[in-house]
Formats: structure tokens, sequence, C-alpha cells
């Protein structure tokens, strides 16, 4: 990512994560996220109101099939001249080393303070490798 699109996605409050299962389905849901170093994003399974275990959401599930993800990240305005948007594409996995758990957690509480309450310690954080970007408009 070169450094237009860090900013931009840096200074977003919401993406929305794509997955797909095995046989292409696809699935989008609005997200929470921090971007960590090396081009990678955390995202956190956190504890408000779930319809189903978080091991059986969707997106867990699609990962466990298919780990190719995308997330967009949008900003409109009735001034057609200021819209943008910037996709990352890459691979998401559940975090399984504590001490990135503990450091993803971390930024994630400091990006959004409603984690003080919505994010049970240790929760699983998912981390998507991005290996490219696009980026359109006024980014």
């Amino acid at each position: 990512m070169n450094r237009a699109i860090v900013e931009f996605v840096s200074r977003q409050r919401i993406g929305h994560l794509a997955t797909a299962d095995m046989a292409g389905n696809p699935s989008v849901i609005p997200i929470c996220f921090v971007l960590g170093k090396d081009q990678t994003v955390y995202t956190a399974l956190d504890s408000k109101q779930k319809s189903v275990k978080v091991s059986n959401l969707k997106r867990v599930t699609n990962i466990s099939e298919n780990s190719t993800v995308s997330i967009v990240f949008d900003v409109y305005s009735e001034d057609w001249e200021e819209l943008a948007y910037v996709i990352l594409f890459g691979e998401a996995s559940l975090i399984e080393d504590p001490v990135e758990q503990k450091q993803a957690e971390a930024l994630l509480r400091e990006k959004y303070t409603q984690y003080e309450t919505f994010l049970e310690h240790n929760a699983p954080i998912i981390r998507i490798d991005v290996d490219r970007s696009k980026s359109w408009g006024s980014i």
C-alpha cells in the first residue's frame, strides 16, 4: 500500500469485509478494524450479540474454507468530486500467536473506546495480510 492509501484507510472507522465459501458464495459484513505493521489489517470477533457461536460465524467458516478476502473502505459525498474508495485484497486467518493477538487487541482498543465494553480479553482476532490494493477518487 502506498502512503496515500494507508492514510485514507487509517482515517476510516468502518470497512466492509468480503469473504466467500469454497463454492464462491459471497458474504459481506461491516467491520471495525485497525491497520498493523507490514500491510496487515486486524478485526476482532467482539462480544456484541451474535446469532450463532463465534466459531460458526459466516466470515469465520468462509475464511477456513477460502482465505482470500477483500475489504472496501469508501467515502460518499453529495459532491461527486469528493467520492473515493480503497479496496484491499489479501489472505485472512485467525491469529494463533498470543503475542500478536495481544498487540492487535491493544491497537483495536486504542482506536475504539467501545472495545472497553465489547471486546473480551483474548477474543479471537482475524488477521488479513494485504497483498494488493486498488483505489479510486479523492483519497
